[in-house]
């Protein structure tokens, strides 16, 4: 069966929408650098379960930082290490000089929410 719209057959009118997606894809990447600020300083006030905590320990895991809560804790670390602490620790590992392993914990603040995840990687350098 051939779909056709208006003439169109499908895979031309694929070849005509790719190109269109990939440029409103292009837009929104693009839309998403002013939505870095706030998706992480909710990250610093939020004292809810922390999806991204084992990410974020894993991140910080070789810089140097004093205070991150035991590897053994996994099972439960999210609920012990919330965000707000996980973004504390990730300024320090900042000012010490470990860029990025900071920026990959931060990304891992937003883990649990799929465009605000995506929005900071693909903007990692607005993530300070």
């Amino acid at each position: 069966m051939k779909l056709c719209l208006f003439g169109i057959s499908s895979r031309r009118m694929t070849l005509a929408v790719v190109p269109i997606l990939l440029a409103l894809a292009s837009v929104a990447k693009a839309d998403c650098a002013g939505d870095v600020p706030q998706h992480l300083n909710w990250c610093s006030r939020d004292h809810g379960f922390n999806e991204g905590a084992s990410c974020g320990l894993n991140a910080l895991s070789g810089a140097g930082v004093s205070g991150l809560p035991a590897a053994a804790a996994q099972p439960v670390l999210g609920n012990i290490w919330d965000r707000t602490n996980m973004m504390g620790a990730t300024k320090a590992a900042w000012k010490a000089g470990y860029q990025e392993q900071a920026t990959d914990a931060a990304i891992c603040c937003q883990v649990h929410n799929a465009d605000a995840h995506s929005c900071l990687s693909s903007r990692r350098d607005l993530v300070r």
